[in-house]
């Protein structure tokens, strides 16, 4: 795991994640359609509500390992992690997941802001941001 910043972790949220969705849809239809397929989603809704999980889940055990240095967050099964993130926003339009996603991004951007310079050092929380904002956003590259 490579080590990870406050900066690093802002810039990716600020600029990677919060562009995402307008470069998504600057795509040509073909090139949105070989993208999902090539990531493995049926809808670009799928995929938001897939890394908006994440990020909840990610937030809920940072925030733990700050309260408790000990916390032990549950062993994750990623494959029924992901399938049960789809399931939970399957019902929604893209418009809502789209609302849902930014606003899960917001709530990540806050949590990073207020992390203690300290928690930067901590290897559980800095695998935990790494994953979910840095490399989440390389595995999910819109090029």
């Amino acid at each position: 795991m490579a080590e990870v910043t406050r900066e690093q972790t802002l810039d990716a949220l600020q600029h990677g994640w919060e562009t995402y969705v307008s470069r998504f849809h600057h795509l040509p239809l073909e090139a949105q359609e070989e993208f999902l397929a090539r990531q493995g989603f049926a809808r670009f809704a799928d995929l938001l509500g897939h890394v908006t999980a994440w990020w909840q889940e990610g937030e809920m055990v940072i925030n733990g390992i700050l309260k408790d240095p000990d916390y032990r967050w549950a062993s994750y099964d990623v494959d029924a992690f992901n399938a049960q993130a789809v399931s939970r926003f399957s019902e929604l339009d893209e418009p809502d997941v789209v609302n849902s996603f930014n606003l899960a991004r917001i709530s990540f951007v806050a949590m990073v802001n207020d992390l203690p310079d300290e928690a930067f050092a901590n290897k559980k929380i800095a695998s935990w941001l790494y994953a979910d904002v840095i490399e989440h956003l390389q595995d999910h590259d819109i090029s």
